[in-house]
């Protein structure tokens, strides 16, 4: 056997390994790219980096920082627009509530990567507009890296189609 047919022996198990280890839930690759501290945010305070990491949606108006898109106004009480969020995100990959804050009705999220498990910080903010209006601020970004390639705004709108079909079904 000479070197090459040793080395990709050796690049096959490697890869079967991180495969592995991206399947382990708190496994290796959660150590090795640990979330560390989450602060709440304060939507109409909230100062971005110059990084396009990011993607931000917030109601008109509500945020100081500069949006990428205007959140949707929903027919619905504050507690019911929390309630359709609630039931669409529970079927979310790798995804773990990380805090509450009921006061503020605001919730910080990680999600993580398929493969490489990296880690994302998603906050939202659910907005009371009156009693049968609201909306929500969502603000998710990467925490290693520069480029996210697109996925914190492809999360977002998602998230947004399913929270807008889930308060659908529950009015029918």
């Amino acid at each position: 056997m000479n070197w090459l047919d040793r080395l990709t022996i050796a690049a096959a198990i490697a890869f079967l390994v991180l495969v592995a280890f991206s399947m382990w839930d708190d496994g290796p690759l959660d150590w090795i790219f640990p979330v560390g501290e989450v602060k709440a945010i304060d939507f109409k305070t909230l100062e971005r980096s110059p990084k396009p990491n990011q993607f931000l949606m917030c109601p008109s108006g509500y945020c100081a920082a500069q949006t990428e898109a205007a959140s949707p106004v929903y027919n619905v009480s504050v507690e019911a627009l929390t309630s359709g969020w609630d039931r669409m995100i529970a079927g979310e990959p790798r995804l773990k509530r990380l805090a509450e804050d009921a006061e503020k009705n605001t919730v910080e999220y990680v999600q993580r990567t398929p493969l490489m498990r990296y880690p994302d910080i998603i906050s939202v903010q659910f907005i009371a507009l009156g009693p049968d209006r609201s909306t929500l601020a969502i603000y998710s970004r990467l925490i290693y890296g520069r480029s996210d390639m697109g996925v914190n705004e492809a999360r977002v709108r998602s998230w947004m189609k399913k929270l807008t079909s889930a308060l659908a079904v529950a009015r029918a």
